[in-house]
């Protein structure tokens, strides 16, 4: 099934060269249902390609790991060295422990409070210096022993953690983040510098999502008519979900970036919000 599955966005620069790999960077972001990665070239500091696959045919780490090869391989890609690769686990299983109350021994009880954790899935923990937190997640334990298997040196994050960290290191000092996936969105308040909340919210209309962002605003006393809310992830300016949103928030944004990297041509196409995750990544 996998076999014939084509990408949404394919991005290639005409400077891509596969036998160039051992000084590109890749980073692959993974979610049931859904896969995307990148290549810096690190001789260049040029992000030279994106290629990006959303499918309910995705819907297991077989489906994945099949479709990740089967990509890499079309581009010849797939049994070549890189100079390194940052495996993102993108799931909503996570939550922020305060660093005074993180017990490692609790790490599974931590996650209880909020998710029922399915069959096939570890929990491990990250700290955050950004937060003086640590992120409790869990992930999809035979789909990161491929990736290990394949690629030994891997680094391994969650997407929330490079979504949190990036929030809280940016300029910025208050605004509202907000990165959305297919069907759950990670929310981020940050208020004189500091983490005043951040938590992921499951959605199935425009009205659900607009619901839990100002609802999330309310308990927090912040207001969409003082406060920005920017965007990144699967979200585009002509949608139903920022129509809706746009009439209790004064100031909708998506998220831009002064690009430290360049930009090969073809990527100049796609929306920065679309491959927010990916780019933070590899900074």
């Amino acid at each position: 099934m996998t076999a014939s599955l084509n990408p949404y966005i394919s991005q290639f620069g005409e400077e891509f060269d596969a036998e160039k790999s051992s000084q590109y960077k890749m980073t692959i972001q993974c979610a049931l249902g859904g896969l995307s990665f990148a290549l810096l070239d690190t001789a260049t500091q040029r992000l030279i390609a994106l290629e990006c696959y959303q499918s309910e045919l995705l819907a297991d780490s077989d489906d994945l790991f099949r479709t990740l090869e089967r990509a890499l391989e079309s581009k010849g890609l797939n049994n070549k060295a890189f100079q390194s690769v940052i495996y993102i686990i993108d799931n909503r299983y996570c939550t922020l422990v305060p660093e005074s109350l993180f017990n490692k021994d609790n790490q599974a009880s931590y996650l209880d409070f909020g998710f029922q954790i399915p069959e096939g899935y570890s929990i491990v923990s990250e700290r955050l210096e950004s937060t003086q937190c640590h992120n409790v997640f869990a992930y999809l334990k035979a789909l990161q022993d491929k990736v290990l298997s394949k690629w030994g040196n891997a680094s391994i994050i969650h997407s929330s953690s490079v979504f949190i960290n990036s929030m809280m290191q940016n300029a910025e000092n208050n605004g509202i983040y907000v990165n959305v996936r297919n069907r759950d969105f990670d929310m981020l308040i940050k208020k004189d510098g500091k983490l005043l909340f951040f938590n992921n919210f499951r959605f199935n209309t425009k009205e659900d999502f607009a619901y839990f962002l100002l609802f999330a605003m309310e308990q927090n006393g912040v207001s969409g008519q003082e406060m920005p809310v920017s965007f990144s992830g699967l979200i585009r300016p002509a949608s139903d979900i920022i129509d809706l949103c746009g009439r209790y928030v004064k100031d909708l944004r998506f998220m831009e970036d002064t690009h430290i990297f360049q930009l090969s041509k073809p990527l100049d196409k796609v929306p920065f919000q679309y491959y927010f995750i990916l780019y933070q990544s590899l900074r």
